[in-house]
């Protein structure tokens, strides 16, 4: 299989697991939902943080950050993640609106944890019995939970705090349903400049259908939760798969 076949497999099943552990394990009957009065203005506010996100990462791709060397790198490279996105994170703090609108529910969050590590190791098996040339299910663990690769952990849960927070206030602006198909949609969309770029076939340009889908899966199942707290692992676990070695 390719690796973004994988992926898709991956991610159906984590979820497809997810909808029948919440049927069965009261961890997220009634997630805390938070309303806003002015909810345009909220989206507006989340749009300016999302800009200076942008801008602080173009700092660090131009070698403005704290300079990270041997074994400081995960920790000081988690710092340089947490000031690049300190705009968006700041937004429910200066706007009082409380962390539960970024999706950290804190209720048995231990619990909740733990499953998204279960779910992340299942979809990594995944990975390592599927894709062609992954490596074996032992090097694939190790290569994947590294302490090493610690700060790419940090990364990838400062990018989920960021999209929940985001999402958050234009689902309250706009509805889950049309947020979940509009950033599933442009999630999809932003793919396209770079497929044409290489002339992708119509197969591969084809295959956005499947990811806007699994798009809409994804975040449908993420909103259902309200949890960023098992959805992390798992996005994480997947991330580092294109670390791993694979046929060209």
């Amino acid at each position: 299989m390719t690796h973004s076949l994988v992926l898709a497999l991956a991610y159906a099943s984590v979820c497809a697991l997810w909808w029948g552990v919440h049927r069965l394990v009261p961890l997220w009957r009634d997630p805390e939902r938070p309303r806003f009065p002015h909810p345009w203005k909220e989206v507006a506010i989340a749009l300016l943080a999302v800009v200076g996100v942008v801008l602080l990462g173009q700092l660090w791709v131009r070698g403005i950050r704290f300079p990270a060397r041997g074994a400081w790198i995960p920790l000081v490279e988690s710092l340089n993640q947490f000031l690049i996105f300190s705009p968006i994170l700041a937004v429910p703090c200066l706007r009082r609106q409380g962390w539960a609108s970024a999706w950290v529910q804190r209720p048995a969050l231990g619990a909740r944890l733990a499953l998204g590590l279960g779910l992340a190791i299942l979809a990594v098996s995944l990975y390592s019995a599927l894709e062609r040339g992954a490596p074996d299910w032992g090097e694939t663990m190790r290569g994947v939970f590294t302490p090493a690769r610690a700060h790419l952990a940090v990364q990838v849960l400062l990018e989920d705090l960021a999209i929940a927070i985001l999402f958050v206030r234009v689902s309250a602006a706009t509805g889950p349903r049309v947020a979940i198909l509009a950033v599933a949609a442009l999630f999809a969309a932003a793919h396209i400049p770079s497929m044409l770029a290489r002339g992708a076939t119509i197969q591969e340009v084809a295959g956005l259908l499947r990811d806007l889908g699994l798009g809409v899966l994804v975040l449908g199942t993420a909103w259902r939760s309200a949890d960023v707290a098992w959805v992390w692992p798992v996005h994480y676990s997947l991330d580092m798969t294109q670390f791993l070695s694979r046929p060209n």
